[in-house]
């Protein structure tokens, strides 16, 4: 069988630029409107509560430069490897306006922009939309309002709103003419294109595996979780599953591409029920009040951990072989050995951050749920030393 690429899907929780929590810096109020104005063509409007003299985007690669055009005139976006930036040759404003056409690109190690479907549909993340503001020297992180407005006949799909920063960064919105379709608790978006094994595979991994972190964490979804899976490019060589959860928004979101999501494979069906299982278990790590991930914390604790309660959940719930389960494990333990167990790169990260957890000597279930427990007591995020402390007392 040819050479599977992508296996190691763009998990894009690593992605997200640090958290930055509202009493941690000032937030200025911005309404911003977005239009769909035809079938790749989008028009967002930004009103500013007050004047500011620069809207500071984190780069996106290429995306800005190539497919977004500054409407208000006197202003223009200037880049850097860091950040995009539009202003208006340093004077005070409180509307600017942006076109921006459908970009099919995808900047490693951050969220896809645009996600297109069979229906006609297209999602869009809003967090590329989004930002800080600049009051001269003075940075202040938008708190958003967005409002969205889909062509005629067309219906729109909102992402949950952003529970853990009011205000700041959102998921994916669609706009086309499907309708999620409720599943228990969950919402699913589900492109028309999803080959029949693909489709069975995702619903059954994620229904299976919800419900044992439910009752193997005692714990019920802090949020409305809406599930979007996207199909295009089968041109491309292999298979990739790009996406992932978005931090503290109630989402998931998925992108597949190449000729082999056509086949069915046993091999195809353990990749994809992994990364469901994975994703819905950084669901389940933020089904807390408070606290949970931040952006600034080791990432192997999340994305390790995630690994480990995958596993744990595929294996109990019979979607994987204890055989499989170990085959799984030791390629992991391999990659983490040639990397010295070094967490700095992006396979130590999972790799070694599974096996971290794995040397720990504890059950992953008491030791998650214990953690879970502690940072919603004060609303720290998860971090080494509360894992070195529950383990200690255990």
């Amino acid at each position: 069988m040819q050479r599977f690429l992508g296996l190691c899907a763009a998990f894009l929780m690593l992605c997200v630029s640090p958290l930055v929590h509202a009493e941690e810096q000032p937030g200025l109020a911005v309404a911003v409107d977005v239009h769909h104005v035809a079938k790749d063509l989008w028009r967002v409007d930004y009103r500013f509560a007050q004047p500011v003299t620069a809207v500071k985007l984190h780069s996106i690669g290429k995306f800005r430069q190539q497919e977004w055009k500054v409407l208000t005139p006197g202003m223009r976006m200037t880049s850097d490897p860091d950040s995009d930036v539009i202003a208006s040759k340093g004077k005070p404003f409180k509307t600017a306006s942006v076109q921006i056409r459908t970009f099919d690109g995808w900047s490693p190690k951050e969220y896809v922009s645009f996600n297109r479907f069979g229906d006609g549909g297209t999602s869009v993340y809003l967090g590329h939309l989004q930002g800080d503001v600049e009051q001269g020297k003075k940075t202040l992180a938008m708190r958003t309002d967005i409002k969205l407005f889909g062509l005629a006949q067309e219906n729109v799909i909102a992402p949950p709103a952003n529970r853990l920063e009011p205000g700041g960064a959102r998921g994916y919105a669609y706009f086309g003419p499907s309708q999620a379709v409720p599943a228990g608790a969950v919402k699913i978006l589900i492109d028309p294109r999803t080959p029949q094994w693909l489709r069975e595979t995702i619903l059954d991994a994620g229904a299976k595996t919800a419900s044992y972190y439910e009752k193997a964490y005692q714990r019920d979804l802090k949020d409305e979780l809406l599930i979007m899976v996207s199909v295009d490019n089968f041109e491309s060589s292999g298979f990739s599953m790009k996406g992932g959860a978005i931090l503290g928004q109630g989402q998931v979101s998925y992108r597949l591409e190449g000729k082999q999501v056509l086949l069915d494979h046993p091999k195809l069906r353990a990749i994809a029920a992994l990364n469901v299982a994975h994703e819905m278990a950084h669901v389940w790590q933020m089904a807390v009040a408070q606290g949970g991930m931040r952006g600034d914390q080791d990432p192997w604790i999340h994305e390790g951990g995630a690994e480990a309660m995958a596993l744990d959940a595929l294996l109990q719930t019979g979607v994987y072989s204890e055989e499989l389960v170990k085959a799984y494990r030791a390629k992991q333990a391999a990659t983490c050995e040639k990397l010295g167990g070094a967490v700095d790169t992006y396979d130590g990260i999972y790799a070694c951050g599974l096996m971290r957890f794995d040397k720990l000597g504890v059950g992953i279930v008491p030791l998650w749920r214990s953690m879970m427990l502690a940072t919603e007591v004060k609303g720290d995020p998860y971090s080494q030393q509360m894992i070195d402390a529950i383990v200690s007392a255990m």
